[in-house]
């Protein structure tokens, strides 16, 4: 893989992961703003989720030729969700239970540690593959600014403050059975 080549998956990278962060009122005012019809657009991303689901149920999935990337260090110690499991971030919220608009919270410590079980940290860091103290440690690190956020701000973005658990899992758009899972750990 060529440097350009690396730069634009690491680009592609950044971008759906803002997208991803985005909530769907952000997201649906941003496609709008650019003249999108969101609709439109749901319906592409489901066919072609389909079409390479189907690939991959048909085992014609091309392997991963890409290497891990290297865990990042932050102000927090390792972070944990820069080591990606198989699936991505998508997987990770698939195998923890919630949608990929509350990992990022997590992802970007915008949630209070404090008010994280131990089972919730335990289960949280089986779905990344790390320890349950590293995990706490990286969390009780300063909120950062979520990716999103560094494409939309005229100035310099700042974290905000961190939320509790139940304001997270309220605000997220998770559905009625996450809620009650999440909530259970």
């Amino acid at each position: 893989m060529t440097k350009d080549e690396r730069f634009l998956d690491a680009l592609d990278d950044l971008y759906i992961e803002g997208i991803l962060a985005a909530s769907p009122e952000e997201l649906k005012a941003e496609l709008l703003a650019i003249g999108e019809d969101p609709d439109t657009l749901v319906a592409i991303a489901d066919a072609a989720f389909e079409r390479a689901y189907a690939a991959c149920a048909a085992d014609a999935c091309p392997a991963s030729t890409a290497a891990a990337p290297a865990a990042s260090t932050t102000e927090g110690g390792i972070d944990p969700f820069a080591v990606r499991a198989e699936g991505g971030l998508r997987g990770v919220a698939r195998s923890f239970g919630c949608n990929l608009n509350f990992l990022g919270r997590l992802k970007d410590r915008l949630i209070r540690v404090e008010d994280l079980s131990a089972g919730f940290l335990a289960r949280l860091a089986e779905a990344l593959g790390t320890g349950a103290d590293e995990l706490a440690r990286f969390l009780a690190g300063p909120a950062r600014v979520p990716v999103a956020a560094r494409f939309k701000s005229d100035g310099k973005p700042e974290a905000v403050e961190k939320q509790s658990l139940a304001e997270a899992i309220e605000s997220s758009g998770l559905s009625d059975e996450q809620k009650r899972y999440l909530a259970s750990l």
